[in-house]
């Protein structure tokens, strides 16, 4: 991945599977989340993500390369990527609830689409967590109309 002339090291190996688990963990413990705040039961999102936030064990540090302006980063025990990536995502879902949009998380309306969302629209009427699956879910009702 090249973002800002920096070149991220590959995953290999122990940290390919470890950022897998991370990942699985975090798919299912985000949806929750923001199922909670959706549903208005933000004392239990924030429960789980101070959870998560203490189970990542990193913590924010900034990071300067020769060049570049400074960027946040996280760094825990073993600096893996799993690490870093959960305490970030931690972070930022933190920074949501724990912000004024905890009450624009959402859950995607479309089918078999499990991800989330910040809502930042003007009127918060966001449903879907992209084009793509609003697209899917229209042209299946329109579909459906036409028989």
């Amino acid at each position: 991945m090249r973002r800002s002339g920096h070149r991220a090291p590959a995953a290999r190996g122990a940290s390919c599977e470890g950022l897998t688990g991370v990942t699985r963990r975090w798919r299912a413990a985000s949806r929750r989340q923001a199922a909670a705040a959706v549903e208005e039961r933000v004392d239990d999102a924030a429960r789980a993500l101070n959870a998560l936030l203490l189970d990542s064990g990193a913590r924010p540090q900034l990071d300067r390369a020769p060049g570049e302006p400074w960027q946040v980063h996280f760094h825990g025990a073993d600096d893996s990527y799993a690490v870093g990536w959960s305490a970030g995502c931690a972070t930022g879902l933190a920074m949501a609830i724990g912000g004024d949009y905890a009450g624009r998380l959402g859950v995607c309306a479309a089918p078999r689409c499990d991800r989330v969302y910040v809502d930042t629209s003007r009127n918060a009427g966001r449903q879907f967590c992209s084009t793509a699956c609003q697209n899917r879910v229209k042209a299946a009702a329109f579909r459906a109309r036409r028989g």
